[in-house]
């Protein structure tokens, strides 16, 4: 067995391999405890964990989410094909379905609404009395004199149903809301499932949209992605075995990536962390990532001890040489994914922390564990592969050594290829940058991109937004106490809510605005008016006011009131609800604006308003509006961050700033990429998004890492620039070609995913690897070859620089 020389300087791997034995089963037991923790990691939603925790509509909406409503709401349409909704058997569906989303996991039992709600009703003047009566309550029309009365009810109170039946009396829509703690989406959707095959038929179609339908398809689509993850791991596998399988050990990067890997999970499971399945594509990216650094020690260790002729010390050595540009490589991968957790975004935060855990466990896997791992192995054998050998012999492989070796010499080639090489990549950059100020922040479409726009659940949000509203804000007045005349109730406060509510509509965004001067107030004071219709409006004192609100409050159902006033039965909150067909970026802020304007053109100025605060904007639309406020300012910190500690470690380890600042730009000119192929798609910054742009970053910048790290080691050897470029393209450059491989060998399975996210990520990740590629292994080389920087040459020793001069 081979020892360690003792006349070699005594770096690093050599103290590993001198306590390899307690190291190694140090780092198995701790495996072992990690793996404990991995196999309960839960696969789970938590939808309040993807908007920041501290923004004021975040804040506001979780207020006064249990009075007004939470966002996680469901909307279920029935449609028939031939006739109306008012026949028996579609009344009866709608009642079935009603009565059966009482039942579903986690449902507001107060928080449901149909034709066949007892909290859907109309008022009516009888003498001496106005009587709320249920349109459907608690019993189907069983005549056809009940169904005409029900068809005339509808018609002539068509306001409170307006936003349940469609215009054309062909669908219904019932909605639920449910309680966000703790609710399983799967057990969720798998209920909203049975449901439309019980009651779907050949003349009724049931559609469905809401948070809860969209989170429930990435359960549904949990089996695909897992044939995905177990595809892209098998073809990454068979990858690295055509790389670096001549070699018997070719398999150990494997073992090392796994363990670090179940650090990772391990850790996630510690902290109490989820995976949501749509972002099961993360800890891929993330493994792929380890395995990256594994191959990259490994391809070395094959250099060093066809060198040095021994195993023990091509394993201190190997280990000496790459734990600095691996230390930098894993910092800058970590900088690439920690920072996205100082958004304020629970989600985001889990994946910062779990992320910098996952990366980092590569740090010991790689540097300590693999030599360790490597030394106890019997020394590589190099097999010779048949087919191999046959396809070396062929002409199609004669031209493409023949490629390879041109392009090793391109970087140390004067000409217009390498002249063209760097002016494509200064042209890149300023692509790049202008593509990045250009940079969409939200959704931009309608429905949800995490799906194709053909998917059942896009179709689905597409059909119910033809007439129906599926997206919901609030505007929140906290106002005096009744009968204060700017309490709730007062003339002038439901006066410019009614005001709010006609503007907002008018400017285009919004739906339908919805208040209690305009639901309850101006309907109620005409009846109390005998109908007339000139009464329909505001009432002119606060005690009227009052009375009509008793009258509402005593007629409808418990809870109902809460919709509208959060405390009742005082009146110092009242909540205006603003409905909107999407969320969309440019509508939100819209609105917004709108909303921002009215209250400084019509509250701020009127003195009998003086009183009221406006708050704005709750609901599902105010959580969006809260997340799109954060992303842009938090991508722009955390590109800065990322580049910082980019050019800081960097400039340390080859100890110049020219070195940092060189890979400031390298890592711009491949990643700002990012942007131009966002822009192309129409892909906006979103909290999906974000965490695998940010893994971009510090995922591609290695390749230039370890290949600037090996120049300078060839230089520092004694070879000449030239040749020290290209031997470190055909060494250190062929495994950065075998890590690209296996990475693009994983990633492609993702592009065939049923989730358009998934695609859209996957196709970005490629295109980032690529031009991550072309500036590690070209660019940088070709700058370095061509300016000759002081970082590089100042490690040449003088024979070298003698033997150079002659040369030239």
């Amino acid at each position: 067995m081979s020892t360690l020389r003792t006349q070699e300087p005594w770096g690093l791997g050599r103290y590993i391999l001198q306590f390899r034995a307690p190291i190694g089963l140090l780092l198995i037991v701790i495996t072992i405890f990690m793996g404990y923790w991995a196999a309960r990691v839960k696969i789970a939603t938590r939808f309040e964990n993807f908007f920041p925790a501290d923004h004021e509509d975040t804040l506001l909406y979780r207020k006064y989410q249990d009075q007004h409503g939470g966002a996680q709401s469901l909307y279920l349409m029935l449609r028939v094909k031939h006739g109306d909704i008012f026949n028996f058997k579609t009344l009866e569906k709608i009642q079935d379905i009603t009565r059966k989303a009482n039942t579903l996991p986690g449902v507001d039992h107060n928080e449901i609404f149909s034709l066949a709600s007892y909290r859907v009703a109309f008022t009516h003047a009888v003498p001496g009395a106005l009587i709320s009566t249920c349109y459907m309550y608690p019993r189907v029309p069983t005549t056809q004199k009940g169904l005409d009365d029900l068809r005339h009810n509808v018609m002539v109170h068509h306001e409170p149903v307006a936003g349940l039946i469609t215009y054309d009396n062909k669908g219904a829509l019932i909605t639920a809301t449910f309680n966000e703690s703790g609710l399983d989406y799967k057990k969720l959707f798998d209920a909203i499932q049975a449901l439309i095959h019980e009651y779907q038929d050949s003349n009724t179609v049931i559609y469905v949209a809401g948070q809860p339908v969209i989170s429930g398809w990435g359960y549904y689509y949990l089996t695909e992605i897992k044939a995905i993850f177990i595809t892209a791991i098998a073809l990454m596998l068979i990858i690295l075995y055509l790389s670096i399988g001549e070699r018997s050990s070719w398999w150990a990067p494997v073992l090392t990536g796994s363990f670090s890997a179940i650090w990772g999970l391990g850790f996630v499971s510690l902290m109490g962390y989820n995976f949501d399945p749509v972002m099961l594509v993360i800890p891929f990216i993330l493994t792929a990532r380890d395995l990256s650094h594994g191959i990259q020690w490994q391809g070395r260790y094959y250099d060093e001890l066809d060198r040095l002729d021994d195993k023990l010390l091509a394993c201190a050595t190997t280990t000496d040489v790459m734990l600095p540009p691996g230390l930098l490589s894993i910092l800058a991968d970590i900088a690439g994914i920690i920072f996205i957790s100082l958004g304020g975004i629970p989600v985001l935060k889990e994946i910062g922390f779990g992320g910098a855990m996952w990366l980092a466990g590569s740090l010991t896997m790689v540097f300590v564990f693999q030599p360790i791992f490597m030394s106890y192995l019997p020394r590589p054998r190099i097999r010779e592969r048949s087919w191999l050998v046959k396809l070396e012999k062929g002409e199609r492989q004669t031209v493409f050594r023949t490629f390879t070796e041109w392009l090793v010499h391109v970087p140390v080639t004067p000409g217009m290829v390498r002249t063209g090489l760097l002016a494509g990549g200064a042209a890149f950059i300023v692509f790049g940058v202008v593509s990045g100020q250009r940079a969409r922040i939200g959704y931009e479409t309608p429905g949800t991109p995490l799906y194709r726009p053909n998917s059942k659940v896009n179709q689905d949000i597409a059909e119910i937004g033809k007439f129906f509203p599926t997206d919901e804000g609030w505007v929140v007045l906290t106002t005096p106490d009744y009968p204060n005349p700017q309490s709730g109730l007062g003339p002038a406060v439901m006066r410019m809510a009614d005001d709010m509510g006609a503007y907002l509509v008018s400017r285009g965004d919004a739906v339908a605005v919805i208040s209690f001067a305009n639901l309850a107030i101006k309907p109620l004071n005409m009846m109390f008016h005998n109908g007339f219709p000139k009464y329909q409006a505001i009432p002119g004192q606060t005690e009227l006011g009052g009375n009509l609100w008793y009258m509402f409050f005593s007629g409808t159902a418990p809870g109902e009131i809460e919709r509208f006033f959060a405390y009742s039965p005082r009146m110092t909150n009242s909540c205006i609800r603003v409905l909107l067909p999407d969320h969309t970026y440019s509508r939100l802020n819209r609105v917004r604006d709108d909303i921002r304007r009215f209250v400084a053109t019509r509250v701020t100025p009127d003195q009998s308003l003086s009183k009221v605060k406006v708050s704005f904007f709750g609901g599902e639309a105010g959580l969006f509006l809260a997340a799109n406020d954060v992303l842009y300012k938090l991508d722009i910190v955390n590109l800065t961050f990322v580049l910082l500690v980019i050019f800081l470690c960097c400039a340390f380890t080859f100890r110049s700033l020219t070195a940092g600042a060189l890979f400031i730009v390298s890592c711009v000119m491949a990643n700002f990429g990012a942007f131009v192929y966002m822009n192309l798609r129409g892909i906006g910054l979103t909290i999906d998004t974000i965490p695998v742009i940010s893994l971009g970053i510090g995922l591609g910048v290695d390749y230039g890492i370890y290949t600037v790290a090996r120049i300078r080691d060839e230089v520092f050897g004694g070879a000449t620039l030239d040749n020290a470029v290209t031997t470190a393209l055909r060494s250190t450059g062929a495994s950065v070609f075998s890590t690209f491989a296996v990475m693009i060998g994983g990633i492609v399975p993702w592009v065939f995913s049923p989730l358009m996210f998934h695609n859209e990520m996957s196709v970005l990740l490629i295109f980032l690897m690529g031009t991550n590629m072309i500036a590690g292994v070209l660019i940088l080389p070709a700058y370095i070859a061509w300016r000759r920087p002081r970082f590089i040459m100042r490690h040449q020793p003088p024979e070298a620089i003698g033997t150079a001069a002659a040369a030239n």
